[in-house]
């Protein structure tokens, strides 16, 4: 993946895709916060309850998820909550 700025999440093929019926699909963040950059309070929140960094998501919603993160309308945590609410903890397209 390198440093490539405008690549904000990725999605793999794991075995666990494979052996689903769902075929339900890694989703990774590759943002990572600064720690040098933080202010002292935000650094203690983060490290208190960090944000998610993955989540499974149906290949029908992939799509969604890259467009909405990579344009800033919506955060790969807010994906990943919504993921997490589903009772096999697979995001659907809505």
């Amino acid at each position: 993946m390198g440093e490539d700025e405008h690549l904000s999440v990725v999605f793999l093929a794991d075995r666990h895709t494979m052996q689903s019926p769902t075929r339900a699909l890694l989703a990774l963040t590759t943002v990572w916060e600064d720690e040098a950059d933080l202010d002292p309070v935000y650094y203690q929140e983060l490290i208190e309850s960090p944000e998610p960094r993955e989540f499974r998501a149906a290949p029908a919603a992939v799509h969604a998820v890259h467009v909405n993160v990579t344009l800033g309308n919506m955060g790969f945590a807010e994906f990943a909550v919504a993921a997490s609410a589903e009772s096999d903890q697979v995001l659907r397209p809505v």
